[in-house]
């Protein structure tokens, strides 16, 4: 991975106003991840949730013969008359080698077994009469009856899993079925979440006047947990200069990327900036035009990416679901979580200027999917969430929002899960 970007200056990133257009933002960062991360080979058993770094390709064609799809009798359909007994001259079960059909007979055949070599067709058991070793023909089927041929299923050579693809029990069943006992997968990214504040107690811990319990540090590790990342968490950093340094210092000796929350503005008691700028990080993105959420950072320190989300809770879950997560993509190699389409299920009037994050609640009404808000403004309230399924994304430059408009949502968890 390169540095920053050329012609990312540090002038560029204190526009004035309302910070740099969210677009804009979102571009500088994606571009810190300018190549996926390094491949390393896993069990079968272990790829679950992983990202396929290469092509996967079918060894064996499936089925690998020709086979009979049913129990019952193979026989020549071009060799036999409706009505006609025929001697059964042979069998063949499941596991055992191809049999050979002799002249004017029928072969016994269980599910799965080779096709004997002469038969085109299989009766099933149910459909004939069986007396003394000998069958009678009530009729006679078409060729290809009751079999599966081979490689009707998969070829040999036929690409079954392209990069990026991330992999399930699906994808498990059909590499076992084509003997593959390791698979390529990208390496997990190592992330390193840091929270800072003077006040932050963790759960369980007594609160003394003027102290709150953290919420952003489990919201975001159970975030990710849910989007298949693993997360090593560190304890509240001390709102002081020296302790934000030596925990970004040692969260990047061991990171792909460092993630912060709170910290990032320019109070008295802010020391992420300072702090990164002491260990000589580099910044792509300081302030987004975005609501909430713009105290947002992005940058590299040393070797390992940085993102650094707000304090709010709903300020740095718009942060992670909008930058966050498309950046885990790119370090994947895998495409970003398409945001959800529905409609407008309210009625909005703003002022433009910046991107805007809502909580909703998706829900169907007449066939369609419809987004209807779940509480008030605050991107310090954490009831909204409570019935929300994502965060609907209103542009910059929207003035008026009616219901019925188009309106796209960031789910809360994979796509095709955002509905409540």
């Amino acid at each position: 991975m390169n540095a920053i970007t050329p012609g990312f200056a540090r002038a560029d990133l204190t526009c004035p106003g309302g910070g740099m257009p969210f677009e804009e933002a979102r571009a500088r960062v994606l571009a810190l991840a300018a190549a996926p991360l390094p491949a390393e080979t896993v069990p079968l058993e272990a790829c679950c949730g992983r990202i396929a770094a290469a092509p996967l390709q079918a060894r064996l064609d499936l089925p690998r013969f020709d086979q009979s799809a049913m129990d019952g009798y193979a026989i020549a359909t071009g060799a036999a008359l409706p009505g006609a007994w025929l001697p059964v001259a042979g069998r063949t079960a499941a596991g055992e080698a191809p049999g050979w059909l002799a002249p004017a007979t029928a072969h016994r055949i269980l599910t799965g077994a080779p096709l004997p070599e002469g038969a085109d067709a299989v009766i099933a058991q149910e459909h004939v009469v069986l007396r003394e070793g000998f069958i009678q023909l009530a009729g006679l089927p078409a060729p290809g009856t009751n079999l599966r041929r081979r490689a009707e299923d998969i070829g040999a050579g036929e690409v079954l899993i392209h990069p990026g693809s991330r992999l399930d029990w699906r994808h498990v069943t059909l590499l076992a079925a084509q003997g593959v006992e390791a698979v390529p997968v990208r390496r997990h990214p190592r992330l390193v979440l840091l929270s800072s504040g003077r006040e932050l107690r963790g759960t369980g811990q007594p609160l003394a006047p003027g102290q709150i319990h953290d919420s952003n540090a489990p919201m975001l590790r159970a975030l990710l947990r849910s989007w298949g990342v693993a997360v090593q968490s560190r304890p509240a950093v001390a709102d002081e200069a020296g302790a934000m340094r030596d925990a970004l210092h040692a969260a990047a000796g061991e990171a792909d990327l460092v993630l912060t929350t709170a910290g990032i503005s320019v109070g008295d008691e802010d020391h992420v900036r300072e702090a990164l700028r002491a260990l000589g990080g580099e910044l792509a993105v300081l302030k987004v035009a975005m609501k909430p959420g713009k105290p947002l950072a992005a940058g590299r320190i040393g070797d390992a990416l940085f993102l650094g989300l707000p304090g709010n809770p709903q300020a740095a879950l718009a942060g992670a679901l909008a930058f966050l997560r498309p950046l885990l993509a790119r370090m994947a190699g895998t495409p970003a979580p398409r945001p959800v389409v529905s409609r407008a299920g309210f009625a909005l009037r703003r002022r433009p200027g910046r991107a805007e994050f809502l909580p909703v609640r998706l829900h169907s009404r007449d066939g369609v999917l419809e987004a209807a808000r779940t509480g008030p403004d605050g991107s310090g309230r954490l009831s909204p969430l409570l019935g929300a399924s994502g965060l609907a994304f209103l542009e910059a430059g929207l003035q008026e929002l009616r219901p019925g408009d188009a309106l796209d949502v960031l789910p809360f968890g994979a796509e095709g899960e955002a509905l409540a």
